[in-house]
Order: C-alpha cells, then structure tokens, then sequence
C-alpha cells in the first residue's frame, strides 16, 4: 500500500525529531543541533546529532543517518508501514487507507510544479518590460531593491500573454486550470489568465519549490489582494511566506518576526537586523505553528497597536498554549497603531524595528495584561472573574510541565494582588469612603497630572502605590484610563523602566494623554523636571502630593502648583 508523500512529510514535521529520538538516546542541546551517545554502537564520548531543523540523525563515529521513520524501523525492527502507523500515532494522525497513488494525480502534481515555476519566470520578465514599468515603480517606491526582487522573485502579471506562453511550452489547459493559473468564465466558458495587472509575490515551500501565488492589485482592481486557490500543490494552512528565505537568516542568528503581509516580510528581511514570515491571510495553525520552531524555538509575533491587534493577539495565544512544549515558545510584539513593519522602518528605520522587539512580551506576560485589559482590576468581581478566565486560558496548555510552569507564575501573580488589595483595604477606608468627585475644580487637575508624569518617569512607584493611585480619582476619565493603563502594565511587568512604559502606552494611543503630561504647561507649573529626580526624590513628591489630592498643605498647595 502506498502513503502518499505529503502525508509522510507532513508526519515527519509533526513531531520534532529529538522528541522521538530522545525517548531512548539522553540529548544535550548544542545550538540548533541535539548531540547524545549513538544508540547504534557503542561510545564514550558523544557523537551522534539530531538537527530537528531538517529531520534527520547523523553519527560522526559509525556514519548512521536517518529520519523519524528509519530511526523507529532500526530501534524497534519495524517494517515501513509499522513505523509510519507508530508515527502517525504519535502525532494524532491517521494514515490514509488509499490504494497506491494515481499516476494521474502524480503526473498532475509534477506538471502543476512545472507550470508554477514557468509561470514565475514569465511574471519576472514581465517585470523588466514596458508594460510592467507601473509594477516596478510600485515596487521601488516601496523601497524594495534588485536583491529583494530576486530573493523572492517578485514580479507582474501582465493583462494576457500566459496562457499563450504555457501554451507553447507545451502544458494543456486541463494542467493550468489544476494549476490555478488560468480560470474558466462562468459567463461563457472561455479560459483567461487569472492573476491580471497585479504585482506577484510567488509562494514557495519549504523546499524552494513555487507552489501558489498571492497578487496585488495595481490601481484600485478589487480584489486588492488574490491569492492562488487550494489544489494539488498548495494548502494555506501549512505554509509561510518567506520560509525559505528566513532560513537563510537564521544562519546569520537573526530574530525570528512573524508579521501579516508580503510586503513586512519582504522589509524586515531587507533591514538585515530580523528574518520574517507571514501566514498567508488566516490566523496561524497549529501546522505554522510548527514551522515556525523548525525555524526558532522563540519567534516574535507582531501586531498592530490597536484593538484590532490586540484581538490578535489574543487569537495567536489561544492557538499557541495548547501546543507550548519545554523551550518552544513565542513573543507578542505591539506597533505604534495604525504602522506595519514596513511602515516603521520608513519612517524609523532598522532601530525603530529593533526597538520594538526589545519590547515585545513573553506569553505568560502577554496572556496576562491581555485578559487584565479586558477587566476593571479596581472592582473584586472583575479580579474574580479575570483570576478564573487566566486560569482556564492556563489549563488549554496541553504539556504537562509547561502548563504547570505557567500556573505557578500566575498564581504568584494572583497571590499579589490579593495582597496589595487587602493592603489597601486595610489603609484606605477613609479614602474609599469619600465620594468620589468627577469635575474637580481647575487647579486641582494639574496636581492629578504630576502625580501621573511622576510615576511615569519612575515606574518603580507605580508597583508601590498603585492601591493609592486607584484609590484617587481625577475626574478626567482620559487621564484615569491612562493611569489604570500604566499600573496594570508594571504590575504584570515590573522591570518596565520609563521608556518601554511611554512606548507601551503609545501602542495603547494614548499620545494625546502624554503630550498633556510631558507638555509645556505642566512643566511649567511644576517646581521640577520629573525625569530629572532620582527615585527616591520622586517618591518624596508623589507621597506630598497624594496628601494635598486629599485636602493637605505643602508645596503644591496652590492649585496652579507654581514653583516656590
């Protein structure tokens, strides 16, 4: 019986190599490669490596060398199909009952392969002629330079012309429409060329090979954005834009950037400061998912800054918990709103890109300021209902250990608040008693104000007094949501120094609260430059004007808070 061959190769992808060898040989990681004793003779001293990376076992000493399907025929005496099905089981799979592969759908494989690759070539001549010249300013207006076009061998779809040429290189339309180069016309049944006046982002597996394609239209042709439909070669879910390429990076100890677009992809990896790829228009599968650890144990996911990325986010970790394994993780990165990557390093080149994932968030960290996000921590039935939905985010972990991992970090977590509520339960009876007023009078704004542009410019002071900062109230519903914004970020992150917490909050859009508090009023009627007080000092300030915000005398007694 024969096993179609992208089932074998997606089952040897399923399962990384040194998880199946490392049930019997004892592994040391070494890079990007496994090393142990030889389980096929007898050693001393290690010299046999596992490279999950490209499947295969190999030892220096006796020469062996294999996959996941020969490892388990030689240390179980297992035929093919007995190691397949042992392997299919491991993975969850079921091996197809088929009998031996049509010759038709071998042949129609092969040709499609042909014509994608023949059809990539036409769309790169077409590129360099007249009639591509709208394309190629695109694409130079886009920053993309002749290395870029030739890595990933753009190139564009002219208004006719590939069929003809397919034609003459002797493929029949049967094969173009298999293809998905060509299409027939509901309307009359005559054939055309599918992809028309559109720049073209060829997509290829993780071979090399040219398996789909994904366009863009020139002008204002709707769709802006077709892709190649599924068929003999191509099925979203398993592939990412740009893989082969961010191999390539990889070698170079690059970071790993998942970004949305072709054109992220492409910019990142011009940069030369990161490799990327990009899921081809779906949130990423447990198949892509895998890929990406073939390529780094860490990638870096990048999102958009506003709610829709934040949405986002939450979509990539509900599918990245369940299949979290020790030392397989991932990052959650966040945009300024409304830029893409390749909007960012136009406007800030290489550093801003880097600065970004400087900042990006580990998934325990992301998960928790993402649910916390969507709670008023202020309120004990919005902490009870936040502390049970991060629990049951945490219990979709199907490892053992790292599900138990992530519980123990959250229930820290949770055992802190707890008691920074009792804290201020304790304290502060008499300031959650008096009722709040919601249009303070003028003056007393400006105070609100430096006590925020204080614990901005040292964030330590927030993890400190954030009981007593939630339990004051401005008045300015912009100003509170700036303030709640700033403490939920350093409770979950406590290391955030002032940069990183200003850069969190612009993803957050609150610019226009900023400039209010870094702006030239303010400055001017405080007796000091809070970016310019040590810790301590600031402290000092923010503890005098908590007692003024509560009827005391001092400094800033006057409501303009003049200097002295």
């Amino acid at each position: 019986m024969a096993v179609p061959p992208e089932f074998l190769e997606d089952l040897r992808q399923r399962i990384p190599l040194s998880d199946i060898i490392g049930k019997r040989v004892k592994l040391t990681r070494k890079g990007r490669r496994h090393s142990g004793l030889c389980p096929f003779h007898s050693e001393k001293t290690p010299s046999f490596s596992v490279v999950d990376d490209q499947g295969f076992y190999h030892c220096f000493g006796c020469g062996v060398h294999g996959d996941a399907i020969s490892f388990l025929r030689e240390t179980d005496g297992l035929d093919f199909m007995e190691a397949v099905e042992r392997l299919a089981g491991m993975a969850g799979m079921e091996v197809p009952r088929s009998a031996p592969e049509d010759p038709d759908r071998q042949r129609q494989r092969k040709a499609a392969l042909d014509i994608l690759e023949e059809t990539t070539r036409f769309f790169q001549a077409a590129l360099l002629r007249d009639d591509g010249s709208a394309a190629a300013r695109y694409l130079q207006g886009r920053g993309l330079g002749k290395a870029a076009l030739s890595t990933y061998r753009l190139g564009y779809a002219p208004r006719s012309g590939l069929r003809t040429a397919l034609s003459a290189r002797g493929f029949s339309d049967d094969d173009m429409l298999a293809a998905g180069v060509i299409r027939r016309s509901d309307r009359d049944g005559s054939l055309y060329d599918y992809f028309r006046d559109r720049v073209m982002f060829p997509i290829e597996d993780r071979q090399g090979r040219v398996i789909a394609f994904g366009a863009r239209a020139l002008g204002d042709a709707q769709p802006k954005y077709l892709n190649s439909g599924e068929g003999p070669t191509f099925s979203k879910k398993q592939v990412l834009y740009g893989w082969v390429q961010a191999r390539e990076g990889m070698r170079r100890k690059l970071p790993l950037v998942v970004a949305e677009g072709y054109m992220d992809v492409i910019a990142i990896q011009q940069s030369g400061v990161a490799t990327a790829v990009a899921p081809l228009g779906t949130a990423l599968t447990e198949e892509q998912i895998g890929h990406l650890w073939k390529l780094h144990d860490d990638p870096i996911l990048c999102f958009d800054g506003d709610v829709a990325g934040q949405r986002a986010q939450m979509r990539a970790l509900e599918r990245l918990l369940p299949v979290l394994t020790p030392g397989r993780s991932a990052r959650l990165a966040l945009l300024p709103e409304g830029k893409d990557p390749d909007d960012l390093l136009r406007s800030a080149g290489s550093d801003g890109l880097l600065k970004i994932l400087a900042t990006a968030r580990s998934l325990v960290d992301s998960l928790w300021i993402g649910m916390a996000a969507q709670h008023d921590l202020r309120q004990p039935e919005q902490r009870a209902e936040f502390w049970q939905q991060v629990r049951g985010m945490v219990r979709q972990i199907g490892h053992n250990q790292v599900r138990s991992a992530f519980a123990d970090d959250i229930e820290a977590r949770i055992a802190a608040m707890r008691t920074a509520s009792r804290g201020d339960a304790r304290g502060g009876d008499t300031m959650r008693a008096r009722p709040r007023v919601r249009r303070p009078a003028t003056g007393a704004i400006h105070r609100h104000r430096a006590i925020c542009a204080l614990v901005m410019a040292h964030p330590g002071l927030l993890a400190e007094l954030f009981e007593k900062l939630l339990s004051i109230d401005s008045g300015d519903e912009a100003l509170e949501r700036l303030k709640k914004a700033a403490i939920d970020a350093v409770i979950r992150d406590p290391d955030l120094d002032a940069a990183a917490l200003r850069h969190h909050l612009i993803g957050l859009n609150f610019v226009d609260e900023l400039n209010v508090l870094e702006g030239e009023e303010l400055k001017a009627r405080m007796p000091f430059d809070p970016t310019k007080l040590s810790s301590e000092e600031a402290g000092g300030q923010v503890a005098e004007l908590l007692q003024l915000v509560s009827g005391a005398s001092g400094l800033f007694s006057s409501p303009g808070i003049s200097t002295r």
